[in-house]
């Protein structure tokens, strides 16, 4: 009877954070740790298949994530910086300008590191007041820069609205 009952309890705690039990942690299908609480939950740390998923965009496979959390709630907010190696770097920039668009000068990079090739990309639509077009569904600023032995470092911020 004992042996069934630490059976059963051992079955719920291994599947709770997967039903969505708070304080429960599960991976999901891209390998990312994440943890339930009250309202939703956190993953922390992130892995690159998980920042392509969330971010909507294919960055090269030797690409790696530095740091990276994602928070879903009724809304959800990724944050994440990540290194693409030399040869892969401009690979990496054309595709988050498919992903998010082109370079916006007008705007400062918000990474803290010294680059040099900065490019932000932001939405153009988040204080548009033009009432023909539907706004996006999440708001991002994405900012990319090459360091000086080449490395591609980028950094993510979207949001849902």
């Amino acid at each position: 009877m004992l042996g069934s009952v630490a059976v059963t309890l051992a079955i719920l705690t291994q599947y709770a954070g997967a039903w969505g039990v708070p304080y429960f942690t599960f991976r999901t299908d891209r390998g990312s740790m994440c943890k339930n609480d009250l309202t939703g939950y956190t993953c922390s740390p992130m892995t690159l298949a998980d920042v392509e998923y969330f971010a909507d965009v294919d960055l090269p496979d030797n690409s790696s994530v530095v740091s990276g959390t994602y928070r879903s709630t009724h809304d959800y907010q990724l944050e994440a910086i990540i290194e693409v190696p030399l040869d892969s770097a401009n690979q990496a920039l054309i595709s988050l300008n498919q992903a998010f668009g082109a370079c916006i000068s007008e705007l400062p990079s918000p990474l803290n590191a010294e680059i040099d090739k900065t490019c932000v990309m932001a939405n153009d639509d988040v204080f548009s007041e033009s009432e023909s077009e539907e706004p996006s569904s999440r708001v991002y600023l994405i900012g990319t820069g090459v360091r000086k032995d080449g490395t591609r470092l980028i950094g993510m911020v979207i949001k849902s609205r």
